[in-house]
């Protein structure tokens, strides 16, 4: 069950599912903020090779292009609000904090996602958007607030070295035998051992991610053919179809894309 909700520059989603094995949920990668606030449950949170665990009304912010996993942990029904926003939906105050984050997180307790869910539910737009901004803004100065630490409850050694080196060469065409070299891994097993810790094979993934960082750019005003450019793409008709085939718009159409997971 979801219950979406638009609130100015915050799209709001209520979810509420049940989970009879553990599983996992989503893999993705956002251009946006993305805030997710668990009402009830047990999930764990992978992010570029890090685990968090968040229980009962615990909150977490993860930062734009940081692709991350949610798996339910236990059994059970599963509650949460998760929010999407863009950066200048933050008070111009905790800019510095925010646009400062690196893959770190900081589970930090909140009170506001039951009221968040309320809104969600009775999807009254005109009426409950000052309050649903408002509620978004304290969570904010909540995680501005909380005391920065890596609450990771396990950091995989071999996944931080390789994202690690895919950031830092994001913008360049990036081959099986880079990822190699630099882990003094073979191929087959950096293949291997990257696709079973993130569900996704290292070509998959590097591509989500370039073509975020596009998006990103082309949201920003960069046109499409330089932001191909930008991200390692010598053939703007390849950057074109598979921005169009994951994305599910042309990299022209503003920058809108039409799927949120």
């Amino acid at each position: 069950m979801k219950h979406v909700f638009k609130a100015g520059a915050y799209t709001l989603e209520y979810t509420e599912s049940r989970a009879d094995t553990p599983v996992i949920w989503e893999n993705h990668c956002h251009t946006e903020f993305e805030m997710i606030a668990v009402l009830e449950g047990d999930i764990s949170v992978l992010l570029e090779g890090r685990h968090y665990r968040l229980t009962e009304n615990q909150t977490v912010i993860i930062p734009p292009l940081f692709y991350h996993t949610v798996t339910a942990n236990k059994k059970g029904v599963y509650r949460r609000v998760t929010a999407l926003f863009d950066p200048g939906a933050i008070p111009s105050v905790l800019q510095p904090h925010f646009l400062k984050k690196d893959a770190y997180l900081t589970p930090f307790y909140s009170s506001q996602g039951g009221e968040l869910k309320r809104i969600c539910q009775t999807g009254d737009p005109v009426f409950y958007e000052p309050l649903s901004q408002s509620l978004m803004t304290q969570i904010l100065y909540e995680d501005a607030r909380a005391e920065r630490s890596d609450a990771a409850v396990e950091t995989d050694s071999f996944l931080h070295e390789i994202i690690s080196y895919i950031d830092a060469h994001l913008c360049e065409k990036i081959l099986l035998d880079d990822l190699a070299a630099h882990t003094s891994r073979s191929k087959s097993a950096v293949c291997h051992l990257f696709t079973e810790k993130m569900s996704i094979s290292p070509k998959q993934y590097i591509l989500q991610k370039k073509l975020a960082l596009a998006h990103k750019r082309i949201t920003e005003g960069t046109p499409p053919t330089l932001a191909a450019m930008q991200v390692g793409y010598e053939n703007y008709s390849s950057f074109y179809r598979m921005y169009q085939k994951l994305l599910k718009t042309a990299p022209s159409a503003g920058g809108k894309r039409k799927d949120t997971h």
